[in-house]
């Protein structure tokens, strides 16, 4: 699995973002926690997704001039 653009996939699933680290999900939670990665709530903090554009950000794949 690659990690999509994120104009076609906005949000990445917990599950997804394990998988492509090839990481166990308990492993991603952490990183959450730990403030590592960044991620938003959907309904009231019952669903938790990451920004694909964080992601990418956060594996270094996209370097922009915006900052």
């Amino acid at each position: 699995m690659s990690v999509p653009d994120p104009s076609e996939q906005p949000l990445l699933k917990m599950t997804e973002v394990a998988e492509l680290l090839d990481v166990s999900l308990s492993n991603v939670y952490r990183m959450v926690r730990d403030g590592t990665l960044p991620v938003v709530y959907l309904g009231g903090k019952k669903s938790s997704r990451v920004r694909t554009a964080d992601f990418r950000a956060f594996l270094g794949l996209d370097h922009g001039g915006d900052e």
